[in-house]
């Protein structure tokens, strides 16, 4: 899979927290393992989408959620 593709909605990291959502990259867990995998220089594209998809959950929910 190239640097610049999402893993197909097939892919187990959409819907397992053990695969990186955006590489598909094996995790140490789906919490702590996440944070440090996007912090690792060699993931800097999964870093730049996740804050992409951050500010678009961010934007979406703007004034419309309490939590």
């Amino acid at each position: 899979m190239g640097e610049d593709s999402h893993p197909s909605p097939e892919s187990p990291g959409w819907d397992n927290p053990d695969y990186c959502p955006f590489c598909g990259a094996d995790l140490r867990d789906g919490g702590a393992g996440f944070v440090e995998h996007i912090e690792e220089d060699a993931h800097v594209t999964c870093r730049a989408r996740f804050e992409e998809w951050r500010e678009n959950v961010v934007n979406d929910i703007e004034g419309d959620w309490g939590g």
